[in-house]
């Protein structure tokens, strides 16, 4: 507890910390029946206690958070830039570097009748689909958020280069850009509901 604080409290310590005393570990550990007290995953165990250590280190020491808050909001005013024609883009908002695209129902007939169709089918097709075509065509790993189908989440590592900005924003806008102006986009998730409905 006192070295947790410790790191909490912007001192920095060495992952080689002592996490508790000879006496509390043999009174836990005292025999080869209790060998085995730590296994539960979200237990307490000294290796996920010098992780947790040591990963805070690392955020402290590389000012990773104010880095995240900084190229996030880079990165949501170069998304919001690069979607700003096409119509079914709602907003960017998001937090530090966890991004979320919110889409929204088309207004265009042409859209509309492919969305409300496959809309029918399972209301988190559109997004399902948003997420497997940057995935197989941009190798870019997004996820939709469980609480609203239509917000794409968008999560960069915290060491995110330029570069690999560059490539996220790109391929979000060439998905975006399919969406709206190639009928395989809606060929494709109306295939793929069908085929769901089928299992």
């Amino acid at each position: 507890m006192i070295v947790m604080a410790k790191a909490l409290s912007g001192g920095l310590v060495p992952c080689g910390a002592v996490l508790m005393t000879d006496a509390i570990y043999k009174s836990v550990f005292h025999s080869l029946r209790r060998a085995f007290i730590h296994t539960s995953t979200f237990s307490e165990n000294a290796m996920a206690m010098r992780v947790g250590l040591a990963t805070v280190e690392v955020l402290i020491r590389e000012h990773l958070i104010e880095r995240a808050d900084k190229v996030g909001a880079e990165l949501r005013q170069r998304l919001r830039e690069a979607l700003k024609p096409y119509e079914m883009v709602k907003e960017v908002r998001g937090q530090g570097l966890l991004c979320g695209i919110e889409f929204q129902a088309p207004r265009s007939m042409r859209l509309r009748l492919s969305f409300e169709s496959f809309k029918a089918i399972h209301p988190g097709l559109f997004g399902q689909m948003l997420v497997m075509r940057l995935f197989s065509q941009k190798n870019l790993l997004a996820q939709i958020c469980g609480n609203n189908l239509m917000v794409l989440k968008v999560a960069p590592p915290l060491v995110v280069s330029e570069s690999q900005l560059d490539a996220c924003v790109t391929s979000i806008r060439d998905v975006v850009e399919t969406v709206h102006f190639s009928s395989a986009f809606w060929s494709d998730a109306l295939a793929l509901g069908r085929r769901a409905m089928s299992l």
